[in-house]
């Protein structure tokens, strides 16, 4: 078993690590996984598993995904003009 990675102040993405919040508990029950709550560019605060921070699957509050996408549609839109 291996030790807590303190993730305070790190950034990841749009999003900066504030504090610990907790941890998740898998549905078996059996595994736990700390979580974290960060301040994401546009404002909002989420709480994010650690491991989801580390590997990249998590990169912002949701707005990154918003952006992308209304940009799509903008080159969409300008390309059958």
């Amino acid at each position: 078993m291996s030790g807590l990675i303190d993730l305070t102040g790190r950034r990841f993405g749009r999003l900066l690590v504030l504090r610990r919040e907790g941890v998740y508990i898998s549905e078996e029950g059996i595994h736990t996984t700390p979580t974290w709550r960060c301040r994401c560019d546009c404002g909002r605060e989420v709480v994010v598993v650690g491991a989801s921070l580390r590997i990249g699957r998590t990169r912002s509050c949701g707005c990154l995904h918003r952006d992308l996408t209304v940009e799509r549609n903008r080159k969409r839109k300008e390309a059958r003009a």
